[in-house]
């Protein structure tokens, strides 16, 4: 069997690590990182383990770096965050470089809800996520590009902080609307799992791996977090949808201070009003995963 060779970007940061640990776990299978240079110590644990190291960005000038990094490989993985100068301009030029160098499959660093059900302007993230699709769909050549879809992480600091489902602390729940719509998380580990398993899959697997730990709608969470827990949440009503319509635009017309504010509520709108949710859920394309549930979680963390 040949050896398949998964390059990745953002492998210093807490997603891309664990794609990192996942990749390197896999048989038949080596791992390349492209490290921005005097930033090699930070994946020095990888680089021991066996990773071959690149040294370069993803920036539309660096056009031998990523040839260097992409030669070779199997799947190009982008687990990258920033503005559109990464997620637009500096992506085109990584997915540039994988089809000049007859790479077969490119997972851009989306790792979202259904970004592609959200209108514009409802998730400003999504928005430039989605222009990076735009582009990818018309210069991608015979690049098949996936985009993994898993909803908002299952994380004590995302579900359980910046979007502000539940406060551990308080024994709060927090909703707008009736909360109605199931909305999927899963967690960073099996993220990064369902990830190396698309980079390394011998068939074709179509625009979208869509996956998710759980999906429940508020009621479930606030259920599997008591049951979970053994502690009794407060449930706060915060307003209809579209009294949240309202908030987000108010704090929209403050200006980039506020973005930190209306991001998590942009977010979360798109859970609790439907549009966001995945469908379909593809776990059973891989069944040696088993996601962490909420209630998982919840126990695992003591939460």
């Amino acid at each position: 069997m040949d050896t398949k060779v998964i390059a990745l970007v953002g492998g210093s940061g807490q997603l891309g690590k664990l794609i990192a640990d996942e990749v390197l776990a896999l048989p038949d299978t080596r791992l390349r990182l492209l490290v921005r240079p005097g930033s090699r110590d930070k994946v020095a644990d990888l680089e021991r383990r066996g990773a071959q190291i690149v040294e370069g960005a993803i920036e539309p000038g660096a056009v031998g770096p990523l040839a260097a990094f992409t030669a070779g490989a199997t799947t190009v993985i982008s687990a990258v965050q920033g503005g559109p100068d990464i997620i637009v301009d500096g992506q085109a030029a990584l997915l540039r470089a994988a089809r000049n160098a007859g790479v077969r499959r490119f997972i851009p660093s989306d790792f979202s809800l259904d970004m592609f059900k959200v209108a514009p302007g409802q998730i400003t993230n999504s928005d430039i996520r989605r222009a990076f699709a735009g582009h990818a769909a018309a210069e991608r050549g015979d690049v098949e590009v996936v985009h993994v879809l898993n909803g908002q992480f299952l994380d004590r600091r995302v579900m359980f902080g910046f979007i502000r489902v539940v406060d551990p602390e308080a024994k709060v729940a927090y909703v707008w609307g009736d909360g109605e719509h199931p909305m999927d998380f899963t967690t960073y580990a099996d993220t990064a799992r369902y990830t190396a398993a698309a980079a390394v899959d011998d068939n074709p697997i179509g625009k979208v791996l869509g996956v998710a730990g759980d999906s429940l709608t508020f009621a479930e969470i606030v259920s599997a977090y008591e049951k979970a827990s053994g502690s009794t949440l407060r449930v706060e009503r915060l307003g209809s949808l579209a009294d949240l319509d309202a908030h987000i635009a108010e704090l929209q017309s403050g200006g980039p201070a506020n973005f930190l504010k209306f991001l998590p509520l942009m977010y979360y709108r798109a859970q609790l009003n439907g549009t966001a949710k995945i469908d379909p859920v593809m776990n059973d394309r891989y069944p040696q995963i088993q996601p962490t549930t909420v209630e998982q979680y919840v126990i695992y963390e003591g939460l």
